[in-house]
């Protein structure tokens, strides 16, 4: 099942120490996770609020549960009728919800003691295209393929509200979850709404359309795969599938730089398509301090690592500071919420680690 060097708690509890600045050069993958069947693609991956326990769903239709202190599987819950797509842990760190990818279109929380369902939520009428959680509460909205945004309360399971919206096909909430940010691949805009208002008109729209035309001409309108907020709240990440990743200021919608670097797809589907490619959530994402990003390359297996804080081009194009040498193709990607450690998958999961176990204040 796992090969590699351990992941163990003392190598996690040493990250206390440095900064992600100077560890970020010396991640490599510590453990590798294989499935039963080379055929299968894992398609979301996700941590627990303490970072000590990851969630991965996959085109088998299994919810795996990592332990990252241990460095080892615990336990695999078959959703064989169901499917499984999009897992993620709610604040009880053994609950886990995911959408369904067969027989119908609901939301499903699954208790992971009894792998039992607590709840279901019904309401979309098509593919669910992204799950956002509340950090700091039981709310969770969901974006479908229906063109609805619903959001939901973990103890109901009806939706506590809907918004009509074309192709809102990714959500992302704020560190401070007071703004949802939802992206509209057709429209080329991301829109911002106050959460308490949320059936009001947003607050503010960022027009991508002429960012797109100029980085992104071939796709625009489509491949648009994450939406994330860095954990300072200044910067969001609009990434594609091909090209590179946008960075705006989360607060006027600037371009603050394009993310280059990338050779080909990274073999996932963007929210909707119809290239018969597994789903993914993203192959990049910021490290903890919102300073860097990190991503796949595409086909090439090399992990890459984007500062922030270096000065772009004048056309706003920015290049990796360093490659993280890797032998297996980043499809997707997550940075644990509490340590210095990454995750990464395409058909084998990776947990990275800095060489020297350091880890984030």
């Amino acid at each position: 099942m796992a090969d590699g060097g351990p992941s163990t708690p003392q190598q996690l509890s040493q990250q206390q120490t440095q900064k992600v600045s100077d560890v970020i050069r010396s991640y490599r993958p510590a453990k590798v996770f294989r499935p039963s069947k080379q055929d299968n693609f894992v398609t979301s991956l996700d941590f627990d609020d303490q970072g000590e326990f990851m969630v991965t769903s996959g085109d088998d239709d299994i919810i795996q549960i990592f332990d990252v202190k241990a460095g080892k599987s615990t336990k695999s819950v078959p959703s064989k009728k169901y499917g499984a797509h999009l897992a993620r842990f709610t604040h009880h760190s053994r609950q886990v919800l995911h959408a369904s990818t067969k027989v119908d279109d609901s939301l499903r929380l699954l208790d992971l003691h009894s792998e039992g369902y607590i709840r279901y939520f019904s309401g979309h009428v098509d593919k669910v295209t992204c799950l956002a959680l509340s950090p700091g509460s039981d709310s969770v909205i969901s974006c479908s393929k229906d063109d609805t945004v619903a959001i939901w309360d973990l103890g109901s399971r009806h939706a506590q509200g809907k918004l009509k919206l074309s192709t809102p096909y990714l959500v992302a909430f704020d560190p401070s979850a007071s703004v949802i940010a939802i992206a509209s691949q057709s429209t080329s805009s991301v829109l911002l709404y106050d959460f308490r208002n949320y059936d009001k008109s947003p607050f503010s729209t960022f027009d991508l359309a002429s960012y797109e035309e100029r980085y992104t001409p071939s796709t625009r309108g489509r491949a648009w795969t994450r939406l994330e907020f860095s954990n300072d709240g200044k910067h969001l990440l609009v990434g594609t599938d091909y090209h590179g990743h946008f960075i705006l200021d989360a607060f006027e919608g600037k371009l603050k730089a394009f993310l280059v670097g990338k050779n080909g797809s990274p073999g996932r589907a963007a929210p909707v398509s119809s290239t018969g490619k597994p789903f993914g959530q993203g192959d990049a994402c910021f490290t903890l301090d919102g300073r860097y990003v990190v991503g796949g390359s595409g086909d090439h297996p090399d992990m890459l690592v984007w500062d922030l804080q270096q000065a772009p081009d004048p056309n706003h194009l920015l290049q990796p500071m360093t490659k993280l040498p890797h032998r297996g193709r980043t499809a997707i990607i997550e940075h644990n919420p509490r340590f210095n450690m990454i995750a990464s998958a395409d058909k084998d999961i990776f947990f990275w680690l800095p060489e020297d176990g350091s880890k984030v204040a």
